[in-house]
């Protein structure tokens, strides 16, 4: 699996877990619904630092905690 896609499996499950719709995620985080959607759709070939850091606060999730998921491990990711 990519980088990419992991990112936005991960992202799923955490608003699920947290309740919290997207353009909640959006209000919370600064991050526009046009990049949400390439995030999601997995049109982004890199997801940015900042990006994760804003979804790491607006979920109120440290960045280990929202890295610590077995699909981020090596030998689970391509990286091109």
């Amino acid at each position: 699996m990519n980088l990419n896609k992991a990112f936005a499996i991960r992202l799923s499950k955490l608003l699920s877990e947290k309740g919290m719709t997207k353009y909640r995620l959006e209000k919370e985080s600064g991050i526009t619904h046009s990049a949400l959607r390439y995030i999601f759709n997995e049109t982004n070939q890199d997801v940015k630092f900042s990006t994760v850091v804003k979804v790491c606060i607006a979920l109120k999730v440290s960045l280990k905690e929202f890295f610590d998921d077995d699909m981020f491990q090596f030998e689970n990711l391509m990286v091109d």
